[in-house]
């Protein structure tokens, strides 16, 4: 069994934002900068995690156990188990986890994509719920992308203690957001690759990201 770690600093990050402004590539670097023994990813969205951490996704408990049995980046898709179900999918991908973590010795991080697509704002995610309350004990930390944060159930929303938000395209979302961060925020024109951060632990707060033009833009947007 893992040894305890009381002093394990908390790290659950979400990344909020519209599609194509560059979340998933920002995730991508946050993740990969921490050098964890164990990344736990749910890809439900197409592959597009296991092609970007290049890596053969995993769609059972057997391939997951041989895949945490060799560490590194450990890629869940429900596809052919929970078809057409991905909340479901991430219920049983956060048990998964849970079970297995008393077991790895080091640091873990678990994450997704589009959480608010497997968690609602109406029903407690009792298995994440169980991760984000305790899962610092065992040296967990968690990395989120969202659209909106509003659309996700407050029990997951209050335990976040870093938020790089992007672009956002929902009023409610956005009024979450100024409730975090300092007024006046343009929260709907802010160019692709920029982010507003504020650790909500320390108060911190800055601007960061590089603007880019998306790849799917139109000419008149390109330049061309």
């Amino acid at each position: 069994m893992s040894v305890q770690k009381q002093d394990h600093p908390s790290i659950k990050v979400a990344i909020p934002g519209v599609s194509g402004v560059g979340k998933s590539t920002l995730f991508e670097k946050l993740i990969r900068r921490e050098n964890a023994k164990w990344i736990f990813l749910y890809d439900h969205k197409d592959g597009d995690l296991a092609r970007r951490f290049k890596v053969r996704p995993c769609f059972d408990v057997e391939s997951l156990n041989a895949a945490t049995e060799a560490g590194g980046v450990v890629i869940y898709n429900p596809g052919k188990e929970f078809p057409g179900a991905p909340a479901e999918g991430f219920e049983f991908f956060c048990r998964y986890v849970w079970a297995v973590k008393s077991v790895l010795k080091g640091k873990k991080i678990f994450g997704s994509d589009e959480l608010d697509a497997l968690v609602d704002e109406r029903s407690k995610p009792d298995a994440l719920c169980v991760i984000l309350d305790q899962g610092r004990t065992f040296q967990i930390d968690c990395f989120f992308i969202a659209q909106a944060m509003n659309a996700v159930h407050n029990q997951v929303r209050k335990q976040f203690t870093e938020i790089f938000a992007m672009r956002q395209g929902d009023d409610n979302g956005i009024a979450w957001l100024d409730g975090k961060f300092p007024k006046g925020i343009d929260w709907e024109n802010l160019p692709c690759g920029v982010f507003h951060y504020k650790n909500l632990l320390t108060g911190h707060y800055e601007k960061g990201g590089k603007p880019f033009i998306p790849k799917n833009a139109s000419r008149d947007l390109r330049g061309l």
